[in-house]
């Protein structure tokens, strides 16, 4: 087939399929010569028997297609492959802040000044950045961090990739039972083998440690129940770790929402410990920033895989650090989530509202249907998780509950939408409607009379 008529043929084929419509303008011969790196002659060709056989007309405009053809349906655009299951209901939904209260004038300004001088950062961070987040943790964690080794990151599980993955090889990682569901899918990706920690009222055992090459852990704030870790179980960790030379990677999720215990690097313990940080549950997931505190022998290492976090995103966090932004809205939050836990427990005597505001928990008697209590939740347009999800293996845990988020409505609304909540779950299904047990000791979060007792449950 000559140049001339492969020509012809294409432009053809698109007339006939729709890709071209009548009264379409065509790039001109020797614009398309030059694009098809052919002589202007065969183009002129090919327009020439186009306008023959009446597909193409010459106008004074240019060449086009002829506006006097029927019009052929465009092709079907290709299906979209579904990637994620569609997002269920908003309301409740566990470990959502309040959005709106972020967005001050402060914040605002920080925002508006960042974009207008955009400017990148190396892959660690920020060096004021991560200055100013040593300097926030002295503050309000109580430890003494050198800024070096602070890493910039999009997050805590963006953190705890980089971390798992500096480490020489994919081993065994413990991590809690039940525990955060969204963190502990990132060790399996990488090849990591998760082992549940054996864990009882004060949270994991030191000898759970054995065999295991990192632990996942949450000791200021145990997720869901709301456990805290006494002093002498910490230190009993730290000691087991540096014996066995496990790393501690520490999530500590929320602490700018509540009052907290210093983290494990605080300890004064000579230990192998890492800290994840994230600004979601104080300020907004949207953000998509956290950090990284690294052990001093894993710095070169993470710092080798961090991929740089947009400029504009650290400079706005920088200026609002700078303008002490956040210590303000976190004392703001704090305020309200005391408001939404009182009016949580007046809908839920027999519940526990986590402090920090993110989530709380209403347990179930024992026996009751998790899953269908789930489901005539999610029908009634609330979008709770049962505490069955954040346990490692199915089945494990006695006790059937209902995990449900305080932060991100008005106390007025919150207060409708629990009222919901209580009529679709039905008085026969939540733990103290009637006479019966008792709450058992995975639901005593920091806000109940046994909060001595707070804690993980026991693992097997």
């Amino acid at each position: 087939m000559s140049v001339p008529q492969r020509i012809v043929a294409d432009i053809h084929q698109r007339i006939t399929s729709g890709l071209l419509a009548p009264g379409d303008r065509l790039p001109s011969s020797r614009r398309l010569a030059a694009e098809l790196g052919v002589s202007r002659g065969s183009v002129v060709a090919a327009y020439e028997q186009l306008v023959g056989e009446g597909y193409l007309a010459a106008t004074h405009g240019g060449t086009r297609v002829d506006p006097a053809l029927p019009r052929s349906a465009p092709p079907a655009a290709p299906r979209a492959r579904s990637i994620a299951a569609a997002p269920g209901p908003s309301a409740l939904r566990p470990g959502a802040p309040d959005a709106l209260e972020v967005t001050s004038a402060l914040w605002r300004a920080a925002w508006r000044a960042a974009a207008a001088d955009p400017r990148p950062h190396p892959p660690p961070g920020s060096e004021e950045l991560r200055a100013l987040l040593a300097e926030h943790m002295r503050l309000t964690r109580r430890v003494t961090v050198d800024p070096h080794r602070i890493l910039v990151t999009a997050g805590a599980r963006d953190g705890l990739q980089l971390v798992l993955s500096a480490l020489r090889a994919a081993g065994r990682i413990g991590v809690e039972d039940p525990g955060y569901p969204s963190l502990r899918t990132i060790p399996g990706l990488l090849g990591w083998r998760a082992r549940p920690l054996l864990m009882d009222a004060d949270g994991a055992l030191p000898e759970s440690l054995e065999g295991v090459e990192a632990a996942l852990l949450t000791p200021n704030h145990q997720f869901p129940t709301g456990g805290r870790m006494p002093a002498v179980r910490r230190h009993a960790l730290l000691a087991a770790a540096s014996s066995s030379r496990t790393l501690l990677i520490e999530d500590d999720f929320d602490a700018d929402l509540h009052e907290a215990p210093a983290p494990l690097l605080a300890s004064g313990v000579d230990g192998p410990v890492a800290l994840l940080g994230s600004f979601s549950p104080s300020l907004t997931p949207a953000l998509g920033l956290g950090w990284a505190v690294v052990p001093e022998e894993l710095i070169d290492d993470v710092a080798q895989r961090c991929v740089p976090v947009s400029g504009i995103v650290q400079d706005a966090m920088t200026r609002y650090l700078r303008q002490d932004g956040l210590r303000r809205h976190a004392a703001r939050a704090r305020r309200l989530d005391r408001r939404r836990r009182g009016v949580f427990l007046e809908v839920f005597p027999s519940g526990t509202p986590m402090e920090g505001g993110l989530h709380a928990v209403v347990p179930l008697i024992p026996g009751t249907d998790e899953a269908a209590a789930v489901a005539r939740a999610r029908a009634a347009g609330l979008g709770v998780e049962g505490l069955g999800s954040y346990w490692s293996a199915e089945g494990r845990g006695d006790w059937p509950g209902i995990v449900l988020g305080l932060g991100s409505r008005s106390p007025e609304r919150l207060r409708q939408l629990l009222d919901e909540l209580r009529e679709a779950l039905g008085p026969e299904s939540v733990l103290g409607e009637h006479p019966g047990p008792t709450v058992p000791a995975p639901f005593l979060g920091e806000d109940s009379p046994s909060k001595s007792q707070a804690g993980g449950h026991q693992g097997s």
